[in-house]
């Protein structure tokens, strides 16, 4: 009777273990199938991060003494107006809003508020009054080093005003940045990107 009972358990166990080695075998055999198409596993990088540039413009101390306030505004406002209309990607200072100075500001300042602001790079405008115009607007454009990228400007010192200056400069630097839009300094927002038609 005990023969019987641990022959049978025996039995039992030689058939456990090979229903789990068969499984084994059958799973080992199994080929792998590939990832489906279309689908991609990326990590984030720096590179995929939207772009985004500071903008800051800056009024000399020879404008300030021999031009009224109210042309660095209105220069201050058609810079930005015209960035906004081109929905070039502006990183905003979120402490102080500061885009702009009325007095001698170091350039290493305006690139830590860059910083500060998570741009990618520095547009950074200076309006100046030069002894034999109305008004000159220059630009640089640098990486987040301080390194210029490129530069442009333009002036005026015909009619008879200094609101016919501060059009005809403006005027003609839009015409500049305008071959630079979607490039270095001038971002387009990806909304923007994405909408424009093909």
């Amino acid at each position: 009777m005990k023969a019987r009972r641990f022959r049978y358990m025996v039995a039992r166990l030689l058939l456990a273990i090979l229903v789990v080695g068969c499984a084994s075998l059958m799973l080992s055999q199994e080929p792998t199938l590939p990832p489906p198409t279309g689908l991609s596993v990326t990590t984030p990088s720096i590179e995929s991060a939207p772009q985004r540039v500071f903008v800051f413009v800056q009024r000399t101390d020879r404008h300030a003494k021999y031009s009224k306030p109210e042309v660095f505004h209105d220069a201050l406002t058609d810079i930005l107006d015209y960035l906004a209309a081109k929905k070039v990607a502006i990183a905003v200072d979120e402490f102080g809003g500061r885009n702009h100075a009325e007095g001698a500001m170091p350039l290493e300042t305006v690139l830590g508020i860059g910083r500060d602001a998570k741009a990618n790079s520095v547009l950074y405008f200076v309006v100046d009054r030069p002894v034999t115009k109305w008004i000159k607007i220059s630009v640089q454009c640098l990486d987040m080093n301080g390194k210029q990228l490129w530069q442009d400007e333009a002036s005026n010192g015909g009619g008879l005003s200094g609101s016919h200056g501060l059009e005809a400069t403006t005027k003609a630097l839009h015409s500049k940045l305008d071959a630079r839009i979607g490039r270095e300094c001038l971002p387009v927002m990806m909304a923007a990107a994405s909408t424009s038609p093909k």
